[in-house]
């Protein structure tokens, strides 16, 4: 299964190794929304390239390691469209309230 799409291509890759994850950005009323995709290459039989969603355990550091830069780059994406859309000439996002939870 393929996400890759002419319209929405990925906007980031982080790769180690075999191991890639890829970010994706959809537009929405609310701005925009990124999503990660985690795949494992590999060769079948045949010699051919493969990409699978399955991992071993082996392979846990490496998919965590991947999601906390995924993190990372989408908390500053995040912060830079913030600022560049909310009028400031100066580049830095007008304060949010932050939400608190019901438990808080």
């Amino acid at each position: 299964m393929s996400t890759t799409n002419a319209n929405n291509p990925p906007v980031h890759r982080i790769r180690y190794g075999r191991i890639t994850g890829t970010i994706w950005m959809n537009q929405t009323e609310r701005g925009p929304m990124y999503n990660l995709t985690i795949t494992r290459s590999y060769q079948d039989d045949q010699q051919n390239w493969q990409d699978t969603q399955s991992f071993g355990v082996s392979d846990l550091t490496v998919v965590a390691k991947i999601a906390l830069d995924a993190h990372t780059w989408i908390s500053t994406q995040k912060a830079e469209d913030n600022g560049s859309s909310n009028g400031n000439s100066n580049g830095k996002a007008n304060k949010q309230p932050r939400r608190q939870s019901a438990g808080v």
